[in-house]
């Protein structure tokens, strides 16, 4: 298989091909869900450096235990429990239970300046706080998934594989993110901000 053949290629049928030592299929898998689990190691850590380490040893992991993951389809979710499992490992290793505020700028909504005005720049920047804020606020549930979707721009379907919950749960929380965030944003007085 292909680069481009791989892209295509379903999550079971990449890791048939890793086990059968097709390096670069676990490469497309990598890809695929990288991003995902820097938000879920980052939402725990709280510190972007750290959040890479662990989603490097959750990798690491995870290709040494491939042989043992007994349903394939769960691939998602079974990568999400090791990031999890890593993150609160080093969090209860490095005594730091407390959850701090959220201080990585990959998170934070990513503006493509239209201009170089300062004020405007400035506005935006601050408009992307504000929201960060407001859904720093929500159950951790809803943020979650907001981040998967809007951030790490992950289908809805695979957002449900990768926290092992129906579709109409993401879906659903999805929906509730928006409205709560919203409510949220008017109460604190940011009518117009979404």
């Amino acid at each position: 298989m292909n680069a481009v053949e791989l892209k295509d290629v379903e999550d079971a049928e990449l890791i048939i091909a890793v086990l059968a030592g097709n390096l670069k299929a676990f490469d497309e898998l990598v890809f695929r869900y990288q991003r995902a689990m820097l938000t879920v190691a980052q939402q725990i850590v709280r510190n972007p450096a750290d959040a890479e380490d662990i989603v490097q040893d959750a990798f690491l992991l995870a290709f040494e235990a491939l042989p043992q993951l007994e349903n394939l389809e769960r691939f998602g979710s079974w990568l999400y429990s090791i990031t999890r499992n890593r993150a609160l490992r080093f969090m209860k290793k490095a005594k730091r239970i407390q959850l701090h505020e959220d201080e990585d700028a990959e998170l934070q909504i990513q503006a493509n300046p239209a201009s170089t005005d300062p004020a405007q720049i400035i506005e935006r920047q601050s408009t992307q706080q504000i929201v960060q804020d407001a859904i720093t606020s929500l159950p951790s549930e809803f943020q979650e998934v907001i981040k998967l979707y809007y951030w790490v721009e992950m289908p809805q379907k695979r957002i449900a594989e990768f926290l092992s919950l129906p579709l109409t749960t993401v879906k659903w929380r999805l929906h509730k993110a928006k409205d709560l965030l919203k409510s949220l944003l008017e109460k604190r007085g940011y009518e117009n901000v979404l």
